[in-house]
């Protein structure tokens, strides 16, 4: 589930330390820990004529996964796929240590393009390529989402699930207030919308929106504006807005009040004490999760994130995961077989069955999804003009991290923005260098 994405956003790793980890795996994989690698044996094969082989990912991956593998096994003739799964906060840590310990796994799950590309680079990845030539996919359904996974033209991974940025709100209090729902909206009517609704319960706490701290360039990258570039004007004004929100109308839970409804603020939006949620498309099973343990839910919706004046309507920010064999897998074509099964047509309808947005853009999964997901504009999630939520560059999740750190100084009133701004590019300056 989308879930994969919350988690990622709020607990990742140092990434400077895991491109160490990770490289070091591969060059102890590489000098053979458990042996040389071998190519398949003609007569190296499973019980029923079929090759095993080993698939990586986390384990809220679960669900959707095992209804993946079960398909794909019963009518596939040569491969049998059997998934292993690692805690989802731990991931990076933990395939670093199994790939440490010399075993080969066929396939690995990768949440964020900037881990596709560092693999890629440290030798890690099997290159896809050609097999993806001569494949059925048909990779123009992907867009964005495989050029910038693409290093100097070839193909490392395959992208899997894709997530995108939503404005949830709470029907009920709309209707209390009177209030038109929310449609297209930008970020400037959006906080105006936040004030009319903060404070409206005479009884409990109501905020007017949740805003989660863990992306705070998010208005910028609806133009195209990412964390290398030269200078970040609209990054900044972002922020401003994020302070005004958190600080100043104070119709947002700021940084510290955040940690107060951790998890982040689901619960809490479910009991009517928040009037909308900027969050990603996997609040949705999140929150249909909650509401099937609760007694009390609210009636909510969604609608298009707020856009950044310029921005092109229809504009959204979004991420992928992806599938990639790895380098050392002794049965490539066999696991590429999988994938092709996960990142093309056929997976792309299980996913949407499953509340996912799969990356392979296919009419059927828009179908599968908009059946399942029963909500006035779902349409828009399809449609959208997507900004993925990080660049292509290698260095790129370090610089998140670097970014995260200064922008919730600035937001908890620690430094200046514009003294957080200096920090960040001084420090990402050193890191290209």
């Amino acid at each position: 589930y989308g879930f994969v994405g919350y988690e990622m956003k709020r607990k990742r790793k140092a990434p400077a330390l895991l491109a160490l980890g990770i490289s070091a795996a591969l060059l102890l994989a590489s000098c053979g820990k458990n042996g040389d690698r071998q190519d398949t044996e003609p007569g190296e094969i499973q019980p029923l004529g079929k090759q095993k082989i080993i698939c990586y990912d986390v384990t809220v991956s679960a669900p959707y996964m095992e209804d993946l593998v079960s398909v794909f096994n019963a009518q596939s003739s040569t491969t049998e796929v059997e998934m292993r799964y690692l805690e989802d906060s731990d991931y990076e840590d933990e395939i670093a240590r199994v790939l440490e310990s010399g075993e080969k796994p066929d396939i690995l799950w990768l949440r964020q393009p900037s881990k596709s590309n560092r693999m890629a680079e440290a030798g890690g990845l099997y290159d896809l390529s050609d097999m993806v030539t001569r494949s059925s996919l048909d990779i123009s359904k992907y867009g964005q989402s495989l050029d910038i996974v693409q290093l100097d033209e070839r193909i490392y991974s395959l992208p899997f699930i894709q997530n995108i940025w939503l404005l949830f709100y709470n029907k009920d209090i709309f209707d209390e207030l009177q209030l038109e729902y929310p449609g297209q909206m930008t970020w400037e009517e959006y906080a105006q919308l936040a004030v009319k609704i903060n404070g409206t319960d005479p009884d409990d706490v109501r905020w007017g929106g949740y805003l989660p701290i863990w992306v705070p360039n998010l208005g910028a990258l609806e133009l195209g504006e990412y964390l290398y570039d030269d200078e970040l004007p609209a990054t900044m004004d972002f922020l401003t807005l994020m302070d005004r929100l958190y600080n100043k109308d104070h119709s947002h839970p700021n940084p510290t009040e955040m940690e107060e409804i951790y998890a982040p603020g689901y619960d809490t939006f479910l009991d009517g004490k928040i009037g909308m949620m900027i969050n990603g498309d996997w609040t949705i099973q999140i929150l249909q999760n909650l509401e099937a343990f609760r007694t009390e839910n609210c009636r909510w919706d969604a609608a298009p994130l707020p856009l950044t004046n310029g921005a092109e309507a229809g504009t959204s920010i979004g991420s992928n995961s992806y599938l990639a064999v790895y380098s050392q897998s002794r049965y490539p074509e066999n696991a590429f077989e999988f994938l092709e099964f996960c990142c093309g047509e056929e997976g792309a309808s299980i996913l949407a069955a499953r509340y996912c947005f799969p990356s392979y853009f296919t009419e059927s999964g828009r179908e599968n999804y908009m059946q399942n997901v029963d909500f006035a504009q779902t349409g828009f999630f399809f449609d959208a003009i997507l900004q993925n939520e990080e660049g292509k560059h290698v260095l790129y999740q370090d610089m998140r991290d670097i970014f995260d750190r200064e922008a919730t100084s600035y937001l908890k009133g620690e430094k200046s923005l514009d003294q957080a701004m200096k920090d960040y590019m001084q420090t990402r300056n050193a890191l290209q260098k």
